[in-house]
């Protein structure tokens, strides 16, 4: 799960952040896996993230795409919490959002297949081979970033954080 929110000089950078102030709503798709992680976590903010949610209905939304309208419209003023790889996705797309802090939770997908299937083998030896030829970085990369309106937002390279100088590190380095 990713927290989006509006592209903006934010205080948030984090989920700990968000749980903290009462100012920016923040939701999940009702019922989603986001939201079932919110609502079965036994870490301390992410279950204060959850009853916030749960006592206000109104932050969650039946959609990716209804999250993403909300964060758009409401300027700000809601946060909205999906799939990494939505995020990923949709970040590429829709230069007024971006992405904020790291990962909440990791899961990785899988292809169900029956027991004792003849084709379980073959494909994870595939998959395998394509990862470790990063082969899938490659599609990703293409997916997400060239086809159907990727890479439309592309970081601004005077945004990010500034080089440290010697004034910045001297008490903590001795520079000979």
């Amino acid at each position: 799960a990713f927290l989006t929110v509006e592209r903006m000089d934010s205080p948030i950078e984090s989920a700990e952040d968000l749980a903290r102030q009462q100012k920016i709503k923040y939701g999940s798709i009702q019922g989603g896996s986001t939201s079932a992680f919110f609502r079965d976590s036994k870490i301390n903010t992410y279950a204060k993230m959850w009853a916030y949610m749960n006592q206000n209905p109104n932050v969650f939304m039946r959609s990716s795409k209804e999250g993403v309208e909300r964060v758009l419209k409401e300027d700000g003023a809601y946060a909205f919490m999906m799939e990494s790889t939505v995020v990923d996705y949709v970040v590429e797309r829709v230069c007024e959002l971006t992405q904020v802090g790291g990962l909440l939770d990791n899961k990785g997908y899988g292809i169900g297949l029956p027991p004792n299937s003849p084709y379980r083998k073959p494909m994870s030896n595939a998959i395998l081979q394509l990862q470790e030829g990063g082969r899938l970085h490659v599609l990703k990369e293409k997916w997400w970033k060239r086809m159907r309106g990727g890479g439309q937002c592309e970081e601004n390279p005077d945004s990010g954080a500034a080089a440290l100088s010697i004034a910045n590190v001297g008490g903590i380095f001795f520079v000979l």
